[in-house]
């Protein structure tokens, strides 16, 4: 690692998977950062999510494989089920060819691990209850303000990991995302109460119907299951009434698990406008994550993209050791694949929602095509794996135990 690399200041905003993944691989590659998070702690919200082989290709060179395998479910397969009768369409593998798994976790299971290998990486300081204020880039640097007479920091690099609803990208003006049109109605419920329909080794079913589509797997390694039913936005007072009547006549296995659940709570499906640039201000303020491309849900790759995305500029910043050319390689890297992420996206969605008679006929073409094609139509997604991130290491070393969590007050500059 040379001198520039050791000495960049860098700030990123957000202790969400995406901040705390970058953290880490910049730590990987022996950069120090400061994670700005406006919570007073770290709790993640929302239920499960899947994690597919290219992401844990990032997990695993960070060690922590073993740790998410331990709190997950690894899946061989996903079950394409008609909504209605619940007749098996198709499994499509989802294992790397390289033996690295497929899992579904809780969000909460994921951060846990995260936030633990964070805590042991002195690299790594982490501030709670700092909330942004104010983005203002300058010459060679960034000034960034937190509120309630917080102080004023500045970075080299500010990277905002901040979510969907990015306040970085919201002070510098961005456009916001804008609705999908669809709802997804997440709840969970206990293994013992769901009759276990995860028996066989299936690990993710979904259940695909004209306009709507239901996905369920085990979390919290088995313990419980994760549901998630996805539909056209409904705004009106009897939205949650609405949802059930449009799976009420569905397959008894899914109703079943609907009327064992607690009741769903609603999230609205965002996505950042396909034109938002990931790079701004010359290069010294890099999205990360959903900040820069969130997407629906179809392909199962929000927490995937965030964490690629992670891997993708620590290993750009240790080869170019400059924010701006690391930045620029960054973008270079990550707009065509976001890109090829988001037409699949589109097209599991048009696929997943077809009614009749079309929908015949995309059951009777996946029902023929072999386990082998389906597999590599998707390997250009799974097969992804990590940039080695041990370059630039003087020692070949990777995180490092006795990290520290604090809530202090910063100087002037980032160390």
């Amino acid at each position: 690692m040379s001198r520039s690399q050791t000495t960049i200041a860098i700030a990123i905003v957000g202790g969400g998977i995406a901040g705390l993944t970058a953290a880490l691989c910049l730590a990987r590659v022996g950069l120090r950062s400061t994670i700005f998070e406006r919570a007073d702690e770290l709790s993640e919200v929302g239920a499960g999510l899947q994690l597919s082989p290219n992401a844990l290709s990032v997990m695993e060179l960070l060690g922590l494989l073993p740790a998410l395998q331990r709190a997950g479910t690894e899946a061989s397969h996903v079950e394409l089920k008609r909504g209605l009768s619940g007749r098996t369409i198709t499994e499509v593998p989802v294992h790397a060819g390289d033996g690295t798994p497929y899992l579904s976790i809780h969000r909460a299971d994921l951060q846990t691990v995260l936030r633990d290998a964070v805590e042991r990486e002195p690299k790594i300081t982490l501030r709670l209850g700092a909330t942004l204020a104010s983005v203002r880039p300058g010459a060679g640097s960034v000034k960034i303000g937190l509120a309630n007479g917080g102080d004023t920091i500045t970075a080299d690099l500010l990277i905002a990991a901040d979510g969907v609803r990015s306040a970085v990208a919201e002070i510098l003006g961005l456009a916001p995302a804008v609705p999908t049109g669809t709802t997804a109605w997440r709840t969970t419920i206990e293994a013992a109460e769901a009759a276990d329909p995860f028996d066989d080794g299936a690990g993710i079913r979904a259940w695909l119907g004209p306009r709507r589509h239901a996905v369920a797997y085990p979390i919290r390694a088995g313990r419980a299951v994760n549901l998630v039913m996805i539909a056209q936005t409904d705004e009106s007072p009897n939205a949650a009434r609405n949802l059930s009547a449009g799976f009420s006549n569905w397959d008894e296995q899914l109703v079943d698990l609907a009327r064992r659940a607690s009741a769903p709570t609603p999230w609205p499906l965002f996505a950042t406008p396909v034109s938002r640039p990931f790079v701004l201000s010359d290069g010294r303020i890099v999205l990360l994550g959903d900040a820069a491309h969130a997407m629906a849900p179809y392909a199962a790759q929000g927490a995937g993209m965030a964490i690629e995305d992670a891997a993708v500029l620590a290993d750009a910043l240790a080869r170019t050791g400059e924010p701006r050319a690391a930045a620029e390689l960054y973008e270079a890297e990550r707009r065509p694949r976001i890109d090829r992420v988001r037409k699949r996206v589109g097209f599991h969605r048009f696929v997943y929602h077809l009614a009749p008679p079309l929908s015949l006929g995309r059951d009777m073409v996946l029902a023929l095509r072999p386990k082998a094609a389906l597999r590599g139509d998707l390997a250009w997604l799974y097969d992804w794996r990590a940039p080695d991130l041990t370059h630039g290491h003087q020692d070949g070393s990777g995180p490092q135990p006795s990290g520290r969590t604090e809530r202090r007050a910063a100087s002037d500059r980032l160390p």
